[in-house]
């Protein structure tokens, strides 16, 4: 339908606005909006086109002439073809449609025009879902400083709570080998000595960096990737291959473009890569930090369908790992309206020790991170060691800078995209494709298997990753874990997960099969309890308290129990939580 312009509108428009904070509104440019239309956008030699003949750019020419120039840009250098292929994958092995990321424009203009209102006007046309200005890039924010150790790869049982990255790396695959991580955000220095897989990682051209710095992402990216080489520190998934994608950046001049470097990222990865989106949104203009999946939607308004969300989906789509931070904003997002769920991890900032300006303690909410029944995991917010600034360590240079103070929902959020990449590695070393270990199964892997938050304070920020926990059960729901009985019979195991107590109840197809035992073995093999066919109630059900021979508790951990019977035997694998 047209679309009219009063003159008395266009009067209006013409306003001497700043690129500042205006009314509420988040700090934009005052020349580029983001344009996100329903389908068929697409530009040939300069000009928009509508290929589906749907008349979805129906009106805009008119409200554009309110503009001096203008001209379209494409979100991302990625190619329409590669663009479409994403959208057809996703579709395929999802079931579901996909947003096809085609569809998404900057508009570049000229003139005296209230970027605000003409966003606004592009808005209410039938053909565009969103059309809102290009943000600047926001700092990432910091929590007062703290000290501490690298203690969160020491074990889940220890004080404070690791997620046990040095059980994970004895195991094949799980220090991320093979897998790739992707760090989207700013401010690295590809020069670090402990960080040789920096040089080269980076994915896009004409970077930028908005603040200047080169710690933020150096401290990410140690740690998880720095090298295991007896000085320094050790990254959690050191194993693994490390991308990163600037997401400040565009020809002729940068730009905050986070729906774009997704999209670069997704073009550069596979299905059991990570993504890391180091990035967080500014939802109330005043600090009020939240995940970066909110982009364009500001206080009080709900969550749209927006580029990055739609960006989020089609990662996980193609079967990649989607970790983002919280945010550090005191935000209950609980009584916010979301969306739906992108299907990403959304990471919040827990305690390592008490005291100082946040007294919270191990594995509690830090008040600073933003919670509520969305947010899946938390990583240490506090006291992390890592690569970059230089309070810890810097007598020989900026190249050998390390902290013991990093922290927030940005230090949080690369130990559970770390434990991400090992899971990955472990699952595909032990003969699983990396396809089969969906985002979906692997979220749930994490939670269900983690270190529980303690409360209070109250609001959900999740568990803390363990990687022995995580490990056992993804080698019992992985490929080829359960022996195949040579005899007609079957075993079960409940509660699997086990905590205090396990049933294994046995059946069998005749009388003419007879048990003589039942032994339970732990992940090294060694043997820790042995019950005989008398010990057995009935011949077929025998309740275990989780202790060894000796009557000490056993550890966590993944064990199998190995029914034997005169003519074969029958084992089922399971997991007993740490306690």
């Amino acid at each position: 339908m047209g679309y009219c312009i009063s003159a008395c509108l266009f009067a209006f428009l013409i306003l001497s606005t700043s690129a500042g904070n205006a009314e509420g509104k988040y700090a934009c440019e005052d020349d580029l909006i983001e344009v996100m239309f329903v389908e068929g956008a697409r530009l040939r030699c300069g000009i928009l086109v509508d290929i589906s003949e749907s008349g979805v750019l129906d009106g805009l020419e008119e409200v554009l002439e309110l503009t001096e120039n203008y001209q379209w840009e494409r979100i991302s250098t990625v190619s329409e073809e590669e663009v479409d292929e994403m959208e057809s994958i996703g579709e395929l092995l999802t079931g579901r449609d996909i947003y096809n990321l085609n569809n998404i424009y900057i508009l570049r203009f000229q003139g005296e025009i209230d970027i605000w209102e003409l966003a606004e006007i592009l808005q209410e046309l039938d053909g565009i879902i969103s059309a809102m200005p290009v943000p600047l890039p926001q700092p990432t924010p910091q929590p007062p400083d703290f000290q501490g150790m690298q203690g969160y790869l020491n074990p889940a049982v220890s004080t404070p709570t690791g997620i046990d990255a040095l059980y994970a790396w004895t195991q094949a695959g799980g220090d991320g080998v093979g897998v790739t991580v992707c760090d989207l955000e700013y401010s690295w220095n590809y020069s670090h000595g402990d960080l040789t897989k920096a040089p080269g990682s980076q994915i896009n051209i004409n970077v930028a960096d908005p603040f200047s710095d080169n710690n933020h992402g150096t401290a990410v990216i140690g740690e998880m990737v720095s090298d295991i080489n007896g000085w320094g520190t050790t990254g959690i998934c050191h194993g693994a291959n490390l991308k990163t994608c600037g997401t400040y950046y565009g020809n002729p001049t940068p730009q905050w473009n986070v729906p774009g470097a997704i999209t670069l990222a997704i073009s550069q990865l596979s299905a059991g890569d990570v993504i890391l989106l180091e990035q967080q949104w500014d939802y109330t203009g005043s600090g009020g930090y939240v995940p970066i999946e909110w982009w364009l939607n500001y206080s009080p308004n709900p969550q749209t369908y927006n580029g990055v969300y739609a960006a989020i989906q089609t990662a996980v789509a193609n079967g990649i790992h989607v970790v983002q931070a919280g945010g550090n904003g005191y935000i209950n997002t609980g009584s916010l309206n979301w969306y739906g769920d992108s299907g990403a991890m959304i990471v919040g900032a827990g305690g390592a020790y008490s005291g100082g300006p946040w007294p919270a303690g191990d594995l509690q909410r830090l008040a600073f991170s933003s919670y509520g029944p969305r947010f899946n995991l938390q990583g240490w917010g506090e006291d992390v060691v890592t690569t970059g600034y230089s309070d810890l360590y810097s007598a020989m240079g900026s190249n050998y800078y390390y902290t013991s103070t990093f922290s927030g929902t940005s230090s949080a959020s690369p130990i559970v995209a770390g434990a991400a990449a090992c899971c990955v590695g472990y699952w595909v070393a032990n003969g699983n494709p990396a396809s089969t270990l969906t985002p979906s199964l692997l979220r749930g892997a994490l939670v269900n298997t983690g270190t529980p938050q303690i409360t209070p304070p109250a609001g959900n920020i999740g568990p803390r990753p363990n990687l022995l926990n995580a490990f056992a059960y993804l080698y019992s729901v992985g490929i080829g874990t359960t022996t195949e009985p040579s005899v007609s019979v079957a075993m079960s195991v409940f509660p699997n997960p086990a905590s205090e107590y396990v049933t294994i109840e046995m059946f069998r197809s005749s009388e003419m099969i007879s048990l003589h035992g039942l032994v339970i073995y732990d992940i090294s093999g060694r043997q820790v309890a042995n019950f005989s066919n008398s010990n057995i109630i009935a011949g077929e059900t025998i309740i275990w308290d989780c202790k060894d021979i000796n009557g000490s508790s056993v550890p966590g951990g993944l064990y199998t129990a190995t029914g034997v019977y005169d003519s074969g035997s029958v084992t089922v694998s399971f997991i007993i939580l740490s306690r």
